[in-house]
């Protein structure tokens, strides 16, 4: 499947204030001994790390930022001082995984905060409103909605927290393989599509034409549990969700290398793993960690796997998985209306087709930021709908993008014929190969309590034996 690029509003990421990280555990010593050495340092990495330190084990960490977290961040508004989680939204209540969250010290009973804007729908590629489109009654969209969460949890256990419990091939329901647009056409559900997408699926790109279990990992069912009313979507009471990672980064100390990535490494079956790190400070200063497990939190590109010496079985699964590239950020503009939110909206959606969008590289939304003095989700060609009259001011006035951030590639997928082809067999054979396992969104849903529980249920196959 080839990759794409796509410009969406969903996991803003955001340069942001941080604690002094720690010197590093390759400050210390040019040679580390760990038992495991995680590669990424987001949700799922950081995770990994601390349930590994409670298991007695010691851990290696190397982040190529100097922070933790990965899409989750938070940026203060200079005007406001209000605190913007930019990435992460919210932390989806699944299974016990909020346990994470209070073993780490930090509460989840804060409360969100949204603005009610006034929608106006436009056509990014001229700048022209979309005259006549008229968005799904709320009516209509919630009982769509609990559709597709019925769908979802009754294939809820094949999917999430991971594909342990997927089935061969030759017993993958059908529901599971259709198009996304035919699973839409068969349950009638069009009117819920338009919250979806907004939500998180444009970040799959041409996503109707994508096998419907990939959309259910990227809209998964405690994300719609959460819209309907019928699971928390929890925040602390500082309203940053990037304190949980400061409060990781504490505790773990000198075991994460930060500002550092891999770039070779030695891997074996029985006598476990050399990673060489290099910073990218220190005058890219090397050391070598000896492991006996090694564990990838990172997304599985080839680029990112370059250093680790693939054999052609497991670069024959690994390279078939297609991508999305999604950048984020947030925009200032004097035209923007505060307290509006402008939604990119194909000519031929009105008046009422909600599966018809834009396809890659494209821009979902700007959505004025809540409690802010004049901040948007990030921008599309704002020039044209100056022109056009959709938003007021003067085209050469300076946009400013106070966060401006590539995500990297996202919402790893493969074709209906390859998992009927019995792919997420081979994907899950990778696991323990070369002492070498994995974890992250190609293996799951990218939600972070997702990914938590995913670990709970991993890591402890990882630590078997040592």
């Amino acid at each position: 499947m080839p990759s794409f690029k796509i410009q969406s509003a969903v996991g803003l990421l955001a340069s942001f204030l941080v604690a002094e990280a720690a010197a590093g555990l390759c400050a210390k010593a040019d040679t580390v001994e760990r038992d495991v050495v995680v590669i990424g340092g987001g949700a799922a990495g950081a995770h990994a790390a601390v349930w590994l330190r409670d298991h007695g084990k010691t851990v290696a960490l190397v982040e190529k930022k100097d922070t933790l977290g990965g899409h989750t961040a938070v940026y203060h508004d200079p005007a406001t001082g209000t605190p913007i989680n930019v990435g992460v939204q919210a932390w989806m209540e699944y299974k016990d995984t909020f346990d994470f969250v209070t073993r780490m010290g930090v509460s989840t009973n804060g409360s969100m905060h949204f603005a009610a804007l006034t929608s106006q729908y436009v056509d990014f590629q001229t700048g022209r409103p979309v005259d006549g489109y008229v968005a799904p009654a709320d009516a209509a969209k919630f009982a769509a909605l609990q559709v597709y969460l019925d769908a979802c949890e009754k294939y809820e256990d094949m999917l999430l927290p991971g594909f342990f419990k997927f089935p061969p091939p030759g017993q993958i329901p059908e529901d599971l393989l259709m198009p996304f647009g035919d699973f839409v056409a068969k349950h009638n559900i069009s009117a819920a599509v338009p919250q979806l997408w907004q939500s998180t699926v444009q970040g799959v790109g041409d996503f109707m034409h994508v096998p419907t279990m990939y959309i259910m990992q990227a809209s998964p069912a405690p994300m719609v549990r959460a819209l309907l009313g019928k699971g928390a979507a929890a925040v602390p009471p500082s309203g940053s969700l990037h304190e949980l990672y400061e409060r990781v980064a504490d505790f773990l100390g000198d075991d994460v290398q930060y500002s550092s990535q891999a770039v070779a490494s030695t891997r074996t079956e029985a006598d476990g793993v050399s990673v060489v790190v290099q910073s990218s400070v220190d005058d890219g200063k090397n050391c070598t960690i000896h492991a006996k497990r090694l564990l990838i939190a990172i997304e599985p590109t080839a680029a990112n796997m370059a250093p680790f010496d693939l054999e052609p079985a497991e670069s024959d699964v690994l390279n078939r998985l297609g991508y999305t590239t999604v950048y984020a950020g947030i925009v200032r503009h004097p035209a923007l209306k505060v307290g509006t939110s402008y939604g990119n909206t194909l000519p031929g959606a009105a008046p009422a087709d909600y599966t018809v969008y834009p396809l890659p590289a494209q821009v979902g939304r700007f959505d004025y930021l809540d409690m802010t003095s004049d901040m948007f989700s990030f921008t599309a060609t704002i020039e044209d709908m100056v022109a056009t009259g959709v938003a007021n001011g003067s085209a050469q006035a300076p946009v400013e993008f106070p966060v401006f951030a590539d995500h990297g590639m996202m919402h790893s997928r493969v074709s209906a014929e390859e998992l009927r082809a019995g792919f997420i067999q081979r994907q899950l054979s990778l696991q323990g190969r070369r002492s070498t396992w994995y974890t992250g969104a190609a293996f799951t849903s990218a939600f972070s309590t997702v990914l938590w529980e995913y670990n709970n249920v991993l890591l402890p196959d990882v630590i078997k034996g040592i």
